[in-house]
């Protein structure tokens, strides 16, 4: 009796043992599945291609905005958080929109894209339209435009039309946006139709530099604790091989943050504009854009 017992529980513990280990490698395959489902969900999230604004134009009071974004995605555009247009990207991921607007209406715009039928993916980048202020006298030849400005926190804002007709340019530079925040950081942006350096000064003191090329066209530099409060000339010079081939010099003036509750606001100079706004995460930005020489100024002292 005990000569057949003894196989009998060896038996019985092989059986254990194996089926302990067949329910353990089930488990982990299924742990493997699930966090390779989990893992694959979350990469398709941040595979998504977000809303991109490429450019944006008025004209005849009709506002053009085209860009890119997930394909065949739909998409909402939306003005204060309001939805006023409802488009669809195609199976390029590319769309277009077109809506009239008046002459001094002010919109905020901002792209928000739906996928997987009621996920909700919203830009970064907003779209702001300020019309000028009121003139008593002005023809419509003299009468100035509305700013066409595109912005995305942390970034340099991009102007697609200037109520000045025009951006500084001196050669071939181009001084765009200064975009500063009240923690003291500063983002200086324009353009060359050249290949070299951009280096810029503040009231003659070197601020830095960085290269561009005529292809890319665009530049931009960011700098921390830079520009003091009150009026400082910015200059950005275009370094060739050849040495100075051009610059330009703007008047900027750095404001102090209030205690202002609007959601946008803006301070109109003769020849320059800036535009305060409150970010959705928190912060203020301010965004200056000048005139360039010669122009006619918008607001007459």
């Amino acid at each position: 009796m005990r000569a057949r017992l003894l196989p009998m529980l060896l038996t019985g513990l092989f059986l254990a043992v194996l089926l302990l280990g067949l329910v353990q490698y089930t488990q982990s395959r299924n742990n493997e599945a699930a966090s390779g489902q989990t893992e694959t969900e979350a990469g398709s999230i941040e595979a998504f291609d977000p809303v991109i604004v490429r450019s944006v134009s008025e004209s005849a009071g009709v506002l053009y905005i085209s860009g890119e974004a997930e394909a065949d995605t739909p998409i909402s555009i939306q003005n204060n958080g309001s939805n006023i247009r409802q488009i669809k990207s195609d199976q390029d991921g590319l769309w277009n929109v077109s809506f009239p607007v008046d002459r001094n209406a002010r919109l905020n715009l901002e792209m928000v894209e739906y996928v997987e039928g009621d996920v909700a993916i919203r830009s970064e980048e907003t779209i702001f339209r300020i019309p000028p202020p009121p003139l008593d006298e002005a023809s419509g030849d003299q009468s100035p435009e509305a700013l066409l400005m595109l912005t995305a926190p942390g970034g340099p804002s991009r102007i697609f039309q200037s109520p000045f007709r025009g951006l500084p340019t001196s050669g071939s530079v181009t001084m765009g946006s200064i975009d500063y925040d009240g923690s003291g950081g500063v983002i200086f942006s324009g353009t060359s139709s050249m290949d070299g350096r951009i280096r810029l000064y503040a009231n003659n003191t070197r601020v830095g530099e960085r290269r561009v090329s005529a292809e890319e066209g665009r530049w931009y530099f960011i700098a921390a604790d830079t520009l003091p409060s009150g009026k400082v000339d910015v200059k950005a010079q275009l370094i060739t091989e050849q040495g100075i081939h051009s610059e330009v010099t703007v008047p900027f003036e750095r404001l102090t943050n209030s205690d202002s509750d609007e959601v946008v606001r803006v301070f109109y100079e003769p020849y320059s504009w800036q535009i305060r706004r409150r970010l959705i995460g928190g912060g203020i930005q301010y965004t200056a854009i000048f005139a360039p020489e010669g122009a006619e100024a918008i607001i007459q002292q």
